[in-house]
């Protein structure tokens, strides 16, 4: 069936100033919400585990790079270019076994660190409710990018991460995060939107959606962030953190909605 998809508000400057060096360095609220009434509904941990998970977290934290997206052990191996006296059996093969390596090492603690930091963005710095729907291909069937673009690049971040991501794709079947665009980058975005446009006649009522859901983030100095499978009942019961005022049905968005 695939994976449902869907594109929140987020504010990246909070993530970055606060949240972030939390994660690196003291945990705080690792340990707040680890403990939450949330928690309980999304996590599934043993209360005599919780500390041990919260270190092991913020070691692994530790080596992610500024963005707070790939890790560095895991972007060198996705990276490492065919040695010259390297056959490319050998090149793929040790590639295959560097990344089972890798998994073996710290798959647990990256299932840990999805659904928690899932539940700090969305109590912190981002908002649940209204979204916009990604959809399984419903976002790339309608929104188009005029190909090598700045639009295009930026775009792809929206169903898509890099090399080295811890998170997930957009066709994963996983639960959790995909990617963020922060608010310099939407404007980067935005400045090139000429080259962004519907797919067809069919498809300009998502399209007014999805550049009108940008537009909010942007008159907020927000950015956004994109989910899938997302834990819809836990979420949807957040008080949103950001001082937003959205009535989709105002706007007239189809496909900007409210999860009740």
């Amino acid at each position: 069936m695939g994976s449902w998809n869907t594109l929140h508000h987020f504010d990246d400057r909070k993530f970055y100033s606060e949240i972030v060096p939390d994660l690196k360095n003291d945990g705080q609220l690792l340990h707040k919400y680890f403990n939450s009434k949330f928690a309980k509904r999304i996590l599934y941990r043993r209360e005599d585990t919780i500390e041990k998970e919260i270190a092991e977290i913020i070691k692994f934290s530790r080596f992610l790079d500024k963005d707070f997206k790939l890790h560095e052990t895991l972007y060198e191996i996705m990276t490492r270019e065919k040695n010259i006296n390297e056959s490319y059996t050998d090149f793929i093969e040790k590639r295959f076994q560097d990344e089972r390596d890798f998994e073996n090492a710290n798959g647990g603690i990256i299932e840990s660190i999805n659904p928690l930091l899932t539940l700090i963005i969305f109590s912190e710095c981002a908002a649940f409710n209204p979204h916009l729907i990604l959809g399984r291909t419903i976002f790339t069937d309608c929104v188009m990018a005029t190909p090598n673009s700045t639009a295009e690049e930026i775009m792809d971040n929206f169903t898509n991460n890099g090399l080295g991501s811890i998170f997930y794709s957009s066709y994963s079947n996983c639960n959790g995060l995909i990617n963020w665009v922060t608010n310099e980058d939407l404007q980067l975005l935005w400045m090139d939107k000429e080259n962004i446009y519907s797919a067809d006649a069919d498809t300009d009522d998502y399209f007014s959606d999805f550049c009108t859901f940008i537009e909010i983030a942007l008159e907020n100095n927000l950015g956004v962030i994109s989910g899938t499978n997302m834990n819809e009942s836990t979420l949807k019961l957040i008080p949103s953190p950001l001082n937003l005022k959205i009535d989709v049905e105002e706007l007239g968005m189809e496909y900007v909605i409210n999860y009740d």
